[in-house]
């Protein structure tokens, strides 16, 4: 299946999660937040929203610095 990860197309398996998305990309869950179509999906939904077909989702991942 495909979808739009940060304005570029990306190939996941059907029936993946967000939580799956992210450890396949090994982001950690601690330290993101994630929109789909627009939409900002709360951590708490992550475990159990299927991503779709053509879904866009942007991950925004936070790094402290100093």
């Amino acid at each position: 299946m495909e979808i739009i990860l940060n304005g570029d197309k990306q190939q996941i398996e059907s029936q993946s999660t967000i939580i799956l998305l992210l450890n396949s990309l090994k982001i950690n869950k601690e330290h993101a937040a994630l929109m789909i179509n627009g939409n900002i999906i709360p951590s708490c939904n992550w475990n159990s929203h299927l991503l779709k077909e053509n879904d866009e989702v942007e991950i925004m991942v936070f790094v402290g610095g100093g």
